[in-house]
This record gives C-alpha cells, sequence and structure tokens, in this order.
C-alpha cells in the first residue's frame, strides 16, 4: 500500500533569536550570523525557522532522518527477499511507508530551516541501533526464514536505538509539532517492538545479545 508522502509546514515566522539555551541579540548582528554550534557545525537559524526551535530539535532531525532511512532500506530488503513470511513481510510495509512519510516531513522542516549544512553533516552517521555496513551486507545474503529471522532481530535492536533518542527529544525539545512527532515515534515503535517479540517467540529465536 502507497501513501502520499506528508506535505511540507510552510513556516512565514520571522527570523529567530536564539538557539539552544544560548541567547543572542539580533540588533547586534546580521540574521545569518551562526547562532549555534551542534557537534561541531555552526548552525544558523533560516529566516522560516520559529523561534522554539532548538538544539535539541535540529539535532534530532538531523540525526534521525538517516536512522529512519536505514529502517526503510532494511524493509525494503526484507519485502525483496524470497520466503519470508506474511507476518513480517506486512510488519516491513508498514514500518517502510510510515517511516517514510516521518522523514518527508522532516526533511520538510529542515528545508524550510535552511539546514542544508547540519543534514548533510549526519547524513553518513551510523549511530543509536542503526547497524553496521555489512550487517546491512548479511541481509541481503538471506532468504527465506533465516532472512525473517534476522530482520526482526535486527529492527528490534534498530527501535530500541532509536526510542532512547526519541525520548530526548520529547523531554527537551522546543517546537511542539517535532515533541509530537517524537511522541507518535515511540508509540507506535513500541508496538511493533512487542509485535517482533512476538513473532520471534512464534519461531523459537530471541532477540540479539547485548
Amino acid at each position: 500500500m502507497t501513501r502520499t508522502p506528508l506535505q511540507r509546514r510552510m513556516l512565514n515566522l520571522m527570523a529567530v533569536a536564539a538557539l539552544g539555551a544560548g541567547v543572542v541579540s539580533c540588533a547586534d548582528q546580521p540574521q545569518d550570523t551562526a547562532m549555534t554550534d551542534i557537534d561541531g557545525v555552526a548552525v544558523t537559524a533560516g529566516a522560516n525557522q520559529p523561534e522554539e526551535v532548538n538544539g535539541v530539535d535540529l539535532h534530532f532531525v538531523a540525526m534521525m532522518t538517516p536512522h529512519h532511512q536505514q529502517a526503510v532500506d532494511m524493509s525494503e530488503i526484507i519485502l525483496a527477499a524470497d520466503g519470508t513470511s506474511s507476518a513480517t513481510d506486512d510488519l516491513a510495509q508498514r514500518i517502510k511507508v510510515g517511516q517514510q512519510e516521518e522523514i518527508d516531513l522532516m526533511v520538510g522542516w529542515a528545508d524550510d530551516w535552511d539546514q542544508h549544512e547540519l543534514m548533510a553533516h549526519h547524513a553518513p552517521h551510523i549511530a543509536n541501533g542503526m547497524i553496521a555496513p555489512e550487517q546491512m551486507d548479511q541481509l541481503k545474503t538471506l532468504q527465506g526464514d533465516q532472512a525473517d529471522t534476522r530482520f526482526l532481530q535486527l529492527m528490534h535492536f534498530h527501535h530500541e536505538g532509536a526510542i532512547a533518542m526519541t525520548q530526548d527529544q520529547i523531554d527537551n525539545g522546543g517546537y511542539q509539532p517535532l515533541v509530537d512527532l517524537a511522541q507518535q515515534m515511540i508509540e507506535i515503535q513500541t508496538a511493533e517492538m512487542r509485535e517482533m517479540e512476538d513473532l520471534l517467540e512464534a519461531k523459537g529465536e530471541g532477540l540479539l545479545a547485548d
């Protein structure tokens, strides 16, 4: 099933005066002056960036986008594999569609906020439960029940990392629509993790060892 990606939210607000905990006076500097530093990237508030957006929001969007993209890629791998179960295929399809919609929304915000450099900086990063390239390569070689089981184990691990990162956004983010999206992510991924656990248990398989 294919859904139309969520449309970008266009924001026509004034340039912000501060990001994160630090406050910078706009009266003494041009709008495009770097206002804060996030993971080694000097970040400037875009013209359409709401004042309440803080460093936690920007870090979350930049890190969660590649995290979600890997989940989409993993789902596409399992959907292309032969001999996997209909239950796992259904789960993979829902993850693919749902996380792609969330990617579109976050990338739309980042574009509106002119955060292209920050997004590009984090695009290649592997962290917070993302799996290594060699694990992705191994998944591509599997078929049938082996592919089925490995996907469920890896995606459960992937979701765990995402939830840990997402809780920080809920607790400390400033942009309410993004906080709301983060809460939705936790609810959906927590339910999906339970589904993965049930599917693995029915196979007599366990989760990946820590």
